[in-house]
């Protein structure tokens, strides 16, 4: 297969599971305390179950096609997508010590992809 597709589909799953966070946040912000029965009928939880499925889906299927040590430790992309989801639709800061630590899964990224 493709390996460019394949990086594409890695990348993909990754900010799947970056918006599955968001909508996690969403639907744990929605409610007052741990009302388990609440949070069940919170749609974002719902949205947010789903697209963690879907990435972990993808995932297994990268399994079958790239080795295990790399698409693992990509994953760690998906805390870029955070940062950028967490500064754009829920408005936090972005710090230069944040902006360190992307810096620094970036390179670990490449030096991994390059391996």
């Amino acid at each position: 297969m493709n390996s460019a597709l394949l990086y594409t589909m890695l990348i993909g799953g990754c900010v799947l599971g970056a918006f599955a966070s968001y909508f996690f946040k969403n639907a744990s912000s929605s409610i007052d305390g741990l009302k388990i029965g609440a949070l069940l009928k919170e749609r974002g939880l719902w949205i947010g179950a789903a697209l963690y499925l879907v990435a972990a889906a993808n995932n297994i299927f990268l399994l079958r096609y790239m080795e295990y040590s790399i698409i693992l430790p990509m994953s760690s992309i998906t805390y870029i997508w955070t940062m950028v989801i967490a500064n754009k639709l829920l408005h936090e800061r972005v710090t230069r010590r944040k902006v360190i630590g992307i810096c620094a899964i970036i390179a670990g990224a490449v030096l991994l992809a390059r391996g």
